[in-house]
């Protein structure tokens, strides 16, 4: 058995919750062939003690809503939206996020594009005989533009310039 709480002095008021009443076990009936055989006296159920309810567990705690108030939360961030569009801090909040929104819009679609790009050379890479093709035809490629383009110095030289040229068109400057 475990111990039984004892009442709070503490406690003001507190509307106790009504302690369930004893279980009694069910009564058995003998039937006469029980009688006769055994004479024995059944033993009598014992009596727990009643248990009280814990004050601090048995109080119910009832808040009633305020039917006057006005506002809340939803009505605050109205009036904080509003004031915001009111006023030119949205112009210059996009004015200023402009640019990162560009930036990210183009990860997106970069992102997407290799992701398409690389699902293209699988699918290439999944046919026998493609990939080792076009390595063939990529160093024929190379051979024919060293060939044209890199013996003789004035040419290593106008390639360099115009790689150059691309180069500064791309970065500005």
């Amino acid at each position: 058995m475990g111990p039984i709480d004892e009442p709070q002095p503490n406690v003001d008021s507190v509307s106790p919750v009504s302690s369930p009443s004893p279980v009694e076990p069910p009564a058995f009936t003998e039937s006469p062939a029980q009688t006769s055989a055994a004479s024995e006296p059944t033993p009598t159920p014992t009596v727990t003690p009643e248990r009280t309810a814990d004050p601090a567990i048995a109080a119910t705690v009832t808040i009633p809503a305020d039917a006057d108030a006005s506002g809340g939360e939803w009505d605050l961030l109205k009036v904080k939206l509003q004031g915001l569009v009111n006023t030119d801090q949205l112009q210059s909040q996009w004015s200023q996020l402009k640019g990162l929104l560009r930036l990210l819009a183009g990860l997106i679609v970069l992102v997407i594009v290799l992701q398409i790009y690389g699902g293209i050379l699988r699918a290439i890479d999944a046919v026998p005989l493609a990939s080792g093709l076009f390595e063939l035809a990529g160093v024929i490629w190379l051979a024919n533009f060293s060939v044209r383009n890199l013996v003789r110095s004035g040419d290593r030289r106008k390639v360099v310039e115009d790689l150059a040229r691309s180069w500064q068109r791309v970065v500005g400057g």
